[in-house]
């Protein structure tokens, strides 16, 4: 991606295409990239459903229409948010169909090239974080590219070789290194400690997830509060589990989510979090390779999968608690994901620090999450990460699904996966504490 900077004067942000290109005019620069899709036009609605009618309505739009429609958050129960991205063509005959059946959206955001205009310049504006900084120079308050998140990774485990060590578990599609922390101090006895697994970035348009990721491994790696636990545990970080899609989105395509295999039918990428083999293609998941929720030709087709699945079936004795980060919507869920109404039997001990995790949150600046079980309070998916965690003896199994959301005293709620910069630090300041009960679970049981 090549940009050109130019001073301006005024306030306006103004969107132009030409020749393959698209100038994004800001306070003080235009941004210009050759091949980056703007997003001018596109709009995001929000419908909230009063009847379990209107649930099927929206969740059978994309059939009743042959349109493939964007979700951001799908349709699930009464009472809770559907957020859909439409392109302008979608517009006519998406509201023609919902007030058809008695459905009026809400204009969430009205146009998201402005947002997607806001990251390019932020993107352009930052300053990489590279080999041979200082850790203590990284930027928690910024969206990094991946190269910035290695090389601070890589520049943790060099200062700290006492309790912290660095590696992979495996390559990418297009052969980027799938990075790890490893953070615990080594056990007296040499017996493999007890862990926690965190991994972030699995879709790859939610970048406030590894932010959350980084902003944790910096505080148990400078905090002396967290030595004692991680002289009992081991503490695993995985700050960006979709390498080539994150890239992607930050150069090419700001909402992709996808990996970046294929092409299938003209369409790339499939949804790692529907291609684990458990209960793989059972809800929730498309066969269809231009969906966002394609679950891929078969289970674990996608490389990604298949790193951490390596990773996570040899030690799924010692790794007690498995957490991946998402956004958004402000909820914590824990499985099984793939139906509603079906709890694995420990469901009460999940709901246990499901609960501590919701009050350690709150108590940092008030932000309430849901709790529940991600089938019943969110949708049915299944072939997640979540469910293939528990599937295989993980104990304790969380999605947690970041800002931004209603739960929030920052009035946060209509960015969607848009979430600007200013949001990071409230974000990741509250998260922190849940990561933490979930990392006292594991040393202090019950397992």
């Amino acid at each position: 991606m090549q940009f050109r900077t130019v001073a301006l004067i005024g306030l306006l942000v103004a969107f132009s295409a030409s020749a393959g290109a698209t100038r994004y005019f800001g306070r003080e620069a235009v941004v210009e990239t050759e091949g980056y899709k703007s997003y001018v036009g596109y709009t995001v609605w929000q419908i909230v459903p009063t009847t379990d009618e209107q649930v099927h309505i929206v969740a059978r739009m994309s059939e009743a229409l042959g349109i493939e429609f964007d979700f951001w958050k799908a349709p699930s129960r009464v009472g809770k948010a559907i957020d859909v991205m439409l392109a302008p063509e979608q517009v006519r005959p998406a509201l023609q169909y919902l007030q058809g059946k008695g459905l009026k959206p809400v204009n969430k955001i009205k146009d998201l090239g402005k947002h997607v205009a806001r990251d390019l310049f932020a993107m352009q504006s930052y300053t990489p974080f590279k080999a041979g900084m200082a850790a203590s120079d990284f930027d928690f308050d910024k969206y990094h590219s991946y190269d910035s998140i290695i090389a601070w990774i890589e520049s943790v485990a060099t200062a700290n070789p006492t309790f912290v060590s660095i590696d992979t578990i495996g390559q990418s599609l297009q052969n980027r290194e799938i990075k790890y922390l490893k953070i615990g101090y080594p056990s007296a006895t040499k017996a493999e400690k007890n862990a926690l697994f965190i991994d972030a970035g699995i879709h790859a348009r939610e970048w406030i997830a590894p932010a959350a990721a980084l902003y944790l491994i910096n505080q148990l790696v400078t905090n002396s509060t967290y030595t004692s636990l991680l002289q009992a545990i081991d503490i695993i970080v995985v700050p960006e589990l979709n390498p080539d899609g994150y890239e992607y989105s930050r150069n090419s395509d700001r909402m992709w989510r996808k990996s970046r295999s294929g092409p299938r039918r003209g369409c790339y990428g499939a949804d790692i979090n529907r291609n684990f083999p458990f209960k793989w293609m059972v809800a929730g998941s498309s066969n269809n390779p231009c969906s966002e929720t394609y679950a891929g030709p078969s289970a674990l087709s996608e490389i990604e999968g298949q790193r951490l699945k390596a990773f996570l079936d040899p030690r799924n004795n010692t790794i007690k608690a498995y957490l991946t980060l998402h956004s958004y919507g402000e909820d914590i869920l824990y499985p099984w994901g793939y139906t509603t109404g079906h709890y694995p039997p420990d469901v009460n001990d999940l709901k246990a620090l499901g609960q501590e995790m919701f009050k350690a949150i709150k108590a940092v600046h008030g932000t309430e999450f849901e709790v529940g079980n991600s089938g019943d309070a969110l949708y049915p998916a299944s072939g997640a990460s979540d469910d293939y965690s528990k599937s295989i003896g993980i104990k304790y199994v969380y999605t947690v699904e970041l800002r931004p959301g209603e739960g929030d005293n920052d009035n946060d709620q209509w960015y969607g996966f848009e979430l600007p910069e200013k949001f990071i630090k409230p974000t990741v300041e509250e998260t922190l504490p849940a990561l933490i009960a979930a990392a006292n679970r594991v040393q202090n049981g019950p397992l």
